[in-house]
């Protein structure tokens, strides 16, 4: 009876991290940063900078048609705060890449962000429909393509674990990668990770309600070296 009493706190523990992210160490990990979409409301950008946030991911677009009602608040009041500020696009499956990239381009302020976009790569409300791996892969770095002939910086790939091994994995050596993981002791990759997304119920000052977490995979020397322009 104790070990399946056992058994099931443990499973329990498991849910409650999946479901509420982690606590990591600050000292390992001490450049802080949240990525951000209209679902977390009007955001008070001098809290946030007060709260001492070195850098936002903001949602720009979308699929094919997408643009997120609240970029452009988010990336002035983030600029006016001297936060580094990077956009992100989530990928639609069953669209075209190069159609993706027109929408990205045309509202993400490429040229003028202080970290390289983003292209958003999961399945949670995704679906592959018909499409074959290899002809999503193909979509993705046609996107990929199309932004970083603009931007002029390679394109950071966000992704899971899961979608990182049926879509990313030896199929982007030249783009870092952005890694949501609720393990403890930091994702575990078959490559080095730049980015982190270690919890979705963070609290911080300046925005209501929960707001996703990240960190940087350096020390603070090296994250200054890193947004150098």
């Amino acid at each position: 009876m104790l070990l399946i009493i056992i058994a099931i706190s443990i499973v329990f523990v498991k849910f409650f991290l999946t479901l509420h992210g982690i606590d990591i160490e600050k000292s390992k990990f001490p450049v802080t940063g949240i990525d951000i979409s209209k679902h977390n409301g009007d955001i008070d950008w001098p809290e946030v900078k007060n709260h001492g946030i070195d850098f936002v991911f903001i949602k720009a677009t979308e699929g094919v048609s997408y643009i997120d009602p609240h970029f452009e608040t988010n990336y002035k009041g983030a600029k006016e705060q001297s936060i580094p500020v990077s956009a992100y696009h989530f990928y639609r499956f069953n669209r075209n890449g190069n159609d993706q990239a027109k929408i990205f381009i045309k509202n993400a302020h490429l040229k003028s962000l202080d970290l390289p976009p983003v292209v958003d790569v999961e399945e949670w409300g995704n679906p592959i429909g018909n499409n074959s791996i290899t002809d999503i892969v193909k979509e993705i770095k046609s996107f990929i393509v199309d932004v970083e002939k603009i931007s002029l910086k390679p394109v950071i790939i966000y992704t899971n674990e899961s979608s990182y091994k049926k879509f990313i994995k030896n199929n982007f050596p030249n783009n870092e990668i952005w890694i949501c993981s609720f393990v403890k002791k930091g994702p575990k990759l078959d490559r080095k990770w730049k980015f982190w997304q270690y919890s979705h119920k963070g609290t911080i000052s300046g925005i209501n309600g929960l707001v996703d977490m990240n960190t940087f995979n350096g020390s603070r020397k090296e994250w200054e070296e890193y947004i150098k322009p």
